[in-house]
């Protein structure tokens, strides 16, 4: 896998990129890249060139502290310092980070940081083919990775885990016991 190559050009078993070289390949997979939509822009709130929202360690606009976000809408920094890829591997990090931040600013009860981390690629290659590859501590792809079934069956493996977490934002969170300590704000009470 190569990440952040500008490709100029493609023919059968090759790519060349800006810089002249020349990639060998059986198969080429040419991804254009993400952005956010625009909503977060049109809202007001701090963004990157991107349209991410930019967030604090808690998943708070640093705009609008009452706005928390998760996924790819947000630019989030890592524990390693540099920013999050846009990627399903680090949306669920950054939705359990915003659900705890949550917890917290009402209850007054601190959890347990979830770490902002990213992990690796995962890309699928149709039903029946995947890529799934290690990153180090800086983001960089590791050589070695799985490929095949297994990557799939891992990739779907993923895939059922976020759509599961998604319908329980605060599975694997503290969240029995603790009585509000803050005012919930509604909409309605924050139009008066």
């Amino acid at each position: 896998m190569r990440e952040r190559s500008a490709v100029t050009r493609v023919e059968p078993g090759r790519a060349t990129t800006e810089t002249g070289e020349t990639l060998d390949a059986e198969a080429i997979v040419w991804a254009a890249g993400f952005a956010a939509h625009p909503i977060a822009a049109r809202g007001g709130l701090a963004v990157n060139e991107l349209g991410r929202m930019i967030v604090d360690e808690g998943m708070r606009s640093v705009s609008h502290p009452e706005v928390y976000a998760a996924g790819d809408s947000v630019l989030a920094v890592g524990d390693n310092g540099l920013p999050l890829p846009m990627s399903c591997a680090s949306a669920g990090f950054s939705r359990m980070r915003a659900t705890a931040a949550i917890i917290e600013d009402l209850t007054g009860h601190r959890s347990r940081r979830t770490p902002l981390a990213y992990l690796g690629n995962c890309v699928s290659l149709g039903r029946d083919d995947a890529i799934f590859q290690l990153v180090d501590e800086r983001s960089r792809v590791k050589a070695s990775f799985l490929g095949g079934r297994g990557a799939t069956f891992l990739k779907g493996f993923v895939l059922s885990t976020v759509a599961w977490t998604m319908g329980r934002p605060t599975y694997g969170l503290p969240v029995r016991g603790f009585r509000l300590t803050a005012p919930v704000r509604t909409a309605a009470a924050a139009a008066d």
